[in-house]
């Protein structure tokens, strides 16, 4: 495999099935040895770990190993998500299916159903927060299965980037009082403060590859046919919208916490400079009392 196609076509794997009954995808974004994988980077090790006697499959670009199953599971495992490929007829069962993954924590968004038109009838989209749903004849499948997949594995990152942010946000609340004035417990939390200020960079530097694909689809796809697919797509799941949220509460958030950054450097600074201060004033005030003590004894 030379490089991260989404497009199931059997060079991309030998023997794949072209109509899987589904697809698992396995968030990659938790292990640092995968950036290169989902990144289109390659290393030594995440060679091997392409290795298809040992993880059978392949790569997105939004950071999911994509593997086929052989049957449909009602138990996803944690971390993961499946997406299911149905033969036509079977779509009014998709929305009943997909319904039953609540998100803890804020409001999550609601199941969405999507279609478009294939090589030989419409393919029908249904996506939730664990499980997609996508019925098609192999035909309509093997053609738009690469836009699909790609918005698909986008729509679940950008579910992982507002969790992610979520988290960041609810520490930066109870942050702000670091950020509007340290005082001396904000140095005995420094480590900590500084570490959720990192992951903001990490998710900062990471966002313009995930959203990469909104502003600029040719990169992640084959043809120019997929894009068109691919931009129809992100028009029916509202990505672009979603896209211009996440960057607003990220932004929010990296403002926290650069704000708190800087207090801390700000009163590290003064706390060096107090101390050198008074060790000055202390070495003069011994230096003296030494002088006084030899001048009373001659």
């Amino acid at each position: 495999m030379s490089s991260p196609q989404l497009v199931l076509e059997p060079t991309a794997a030998e023997g794949r099935d072209l109509f899987p009954s589904a697809i698992q995808a396995r968030d990659m974004t938790a292990s640092p040895e995968m950036r290169p994988v989902w990144r289109r980077r390659r290393s030594a090790q995440a060679e091997a770990m392409l290795n298809p006697a040992r993880a059978p499959g392949w790569p997105s670009p939004m950071g999911f190993w994509l593997e086929d199953l052989a049957d449909r599971s009602s138990t996803i495992p944690a971390g993961s998500h499946q997406i299911q490929i149905l033969p036509p007829g079977t779509e009014t069962t998709a929305g009943h299916e997909i319904a039953g993954t609540p998100r803890t924590g804020r409001i999550g968004r609601p199941v969405q159903t999507v279609r478009m038109k294939g090589m030989d009838g419409e393919l029908v989209l249904t996506i939730g927060d664990q499980t997609a749903q996508v019925v098609a004849s192999p035909a309509t499948w093997n053609v738009l299965s690469e836009p699909v997949l790609l918005a698909i594995c986008q729509y679940w990152r950008f579910q992982a980037l507002d969790t992610e942010i979520d988290r960041l946000t609810v520490e930066a609340e109870g942050d702000l009082n670091h950020a509007a004035m340290a005082v001396p417990a904000s140095l005995w939390d420094r480590k900590r403060l500084l570490a959720h200020a990192r992951s903001v960079r990490a998710l900062l530097l990471d966002l313009p590859h995930f959203e990469g694909p909104i502003t600029d689809p040719l990169p992640y796809l084959s043809t120019e046919r997929a894009v068109a697919s691919y931009r129809l797509l992100v028009e029916k799941l509202h990505l672009d919208e979603w896209c211009e949220a996440i960057d607003d509460r990220a932004e929010a958030v990296e403002d926290a916490y650069a704000s708190v950054t800087e207090k801390l450097n700000e009163f590290r600074n003064f706390a060096v400079g107090s101390t050198l201060e008074i060790a000055i004033i202390a070495i003069l005030v011994v230096d003296l009392f030494v002088n006084l003590a030899n001048y009373f004894v001659e």
